[in-house]
């Protein structure tokens, strides 16, 4: 008598087989797609009319501001009736075409987007830091006026505390006796 077990190791080295050669396809169909999705991004075109970088920072600044201006009071942009954009492009010479395609290209190119966006970041400190130190002038003018005030109503009390009948008639006994 023959082992049948011969047969059955033959397929299950048959299934083996077959699940490393589907295994295979599918990592190498799996491969072929991650392949074909990586393709190299193409910059954008550089428009014809660019806004050059420290233009585009003095921009990006009034973009900045209005967004501030519009978080902390609307009212007196509402009541000129022109919205932020069309303030900066009227003050800078552009129309929205021109400021999209170029906010677009420097998009393109991170690290220029970066270093356009930390000029903007420091100018706006500068700019914040100025407003701070006017701010800080003016508050100790007020309080060194303030001061003066007080002084002045101080003497004030004090010269009518000293204008009592007794007291004059003290500075008068003072100048008779003189």
């Amino acid at each position: 008598m023959q082992k049948q077990a011969m047969p059955n190791d033959l397929n299950s080295t048959d299934k083996t087989h077959s699940f490393h050669n589907r295994l295979i396809l599918l990592l190498g169909c799996i491969s072929l797609l991650f392949l074909t999705g990586c393709q190299t991004i193409e910059r954008n075109k550089k428009p014809e009319n660019l806004i050059p970088e420290d233009k585009m920072v003095e921009v990006l600044i009034d973009v900045h501001l209005f967004n501030a201006a519009k978080s902390v009071n609307r009212l007196p942009l509402q009541q000129t009736g022109m919205t932020p954009h069309q303030f900066i492009y009227e003050k800078h010479d552009i129309d929205s075409l021109t400021y999209e395609q170029s906010n677009a290209y420097y998009g393109a190119d991170l690290n220029t987007y970066e270093e356009i966006h930390a000029k903007v970041k420091v100018q706006l400190e500068l700019r914040k830091t100025v407003v701070d130190t006017s701010i800080a002038r003016k508050k100790r003018a007020q309080d060194s006026l303030k001061f003066i005030q007080d002084s002045i109503k101080l003497k004030k009390l004090n010269i009518k505390s000293e204008s009592s009948p007794k007291i004059q008639a003290v500075q008068e006994l003072k100048r008779d006796s003189i």
